[in-house]
């Protein structure tokens, strides 16, 4: 099941919570002394993926010992270095308008190092006056989020497809929560998860005492991801994912798809589609899908962008899904009367 929709606007999510401020989610806080938050559906997901072979706790570098194991995080930066050695496309923007200058970058938040992008991105960040994050950095999220029995939810024939597919210790730190940490779990089990870009972006303004803002809070993406990667939604990619090499090959075609810059379609692609409408979806409930993860989000941004922009010298950085076509959030700027450019080196 080709699922990069799901996976760019997953793993949003998980970079956030997993983000340079990791300690938010380990330790209480000094000033106000309360005890540390639980960490959110992503970053258990993504936790569950780091941890998915012992040989990738003792050696990040090794090679999987058992083929049932998921492949180590070393594997995983292999495949990521071998699909995209550099970005010499980047979804990257000048924006203009009443003489005030702005940048924006669609980024790719799993598998992607910041080193792999052409100077001029690097030096767009160091001179920005203010960074802007779908999710800013400093917000806490602390969602409840309601956990089931998987294995009783969906059955042992799916449930036993679901640990060949993930290994049986992904599995089995997954088993009781909610439906969306597994299907992260599963999306990035070929992702290179110690690259992470929007992270890397983050540290690098925080480094620099660059103020930061958010688009969006961190609760309304935790329970959209909830909403909409439910248990309906994980057995549509559970019983249309063929094997691992499936897996594989979606995460270092849509990486290596990113690294070209010739993604020019939001949402999800025609395989996808009919992924789900063999899995009973309708054509409606598909376009309602994409309607919440993209198209309504990025209309939301753009006054808030207009805002921000008044001022020149932002560097924003969101998920390169939301950029394209005619309602992404480049077209929708211009109709407002910005001039923007695509900049690649």
């Amino acid at each position: 099941m080709r699922a990069s929709l799901v996976l760019c606007f997953a793993a949003a999510f998980a970079c956030r919570d997993s983000g340079s401020k990791s300690e938010r989610d380990v330790a209480p806080s000094a000033k106000s002394g309360g005890a540390a938050k639980p960490p959110s559906t992503a970053k258990l997901a993504t936790d569950a993926a780091a941890k998915s072979s012992p040989a990738a706790l003792n050696d990040p570098w090794a090679v999987a010992a058992d083929p049932a194991d998921p492949p180590t995080l070393g594997e995983r930066h292999r495949i990521a270095d071998e699909a995209c050695p550099a970005i010499k496309q980047p979804y990257f923007y000048r924006i203009e308008k009443a003489g005030k200058v702005s940048y924006i970058l669609g980024t790719r938040h799993f598998g992607v190092s910041l080193t792999k992008f052409p100077p001029v991105v690097q030096k767009a960040i160091a001179s920005s006056k203010l960074a802007v994050f779908e999710v800013a950095p400093d917000d806490h999220v602390n969602t409840a989020t309601k956990k089931v029995s998987l294995p009783d939810a969906l059955g042992p024939q799916l449930w036993s497809r679901y640990q060949t597919l993930v290994g049986a210790e992904t599995a089995q730190a997954v088993a009781r929560g909610a439906p969306s940490t597994a299907m992260i779990a599963m999306m990035v089990m070929y992702e290179d998860i110690g690259s992470m870009l929007d992270m890397e972006i983050e540290r690098k303004v925080l480094a620099a005492h660059i103020p930061t803002r958010g688009l969006e809070r961190g609760e309304f993406q935790d329970k959209l991801l909830d909403k909409l990667l439910d248990l309906r939604m994980l057995r549509a990619a559970i019983e249309h994912t063929k094997d691992r090499n499936e897996l594989a090959k979606e995460s270092r075609d849509d990486l290596a798809e990113y690294c070209s810059g010739t993604d020019d379609s939001p949402g999800m692609d025609e395989d996808m589609r009919a992924d789900l409408l063999a899995a009973g979806y309708s054509k409606q409930e598909i376009d309602e899908i994409d309607e919440e993860m993209v198209f309504a989000r990025n209309a939301d941004w753009i006054p808030k962008l207009e805002k921000i922009f008044e001022k020149g010298n932002v560097f924003v950085a969101v998920g390169a899904d939301h950029l394209s076509g005619p309602r992404g959030v480049v077209a929708l700027l211009a109709k407002r009367g910005y001039t923007l450019t695509r900049v690649t080196q």
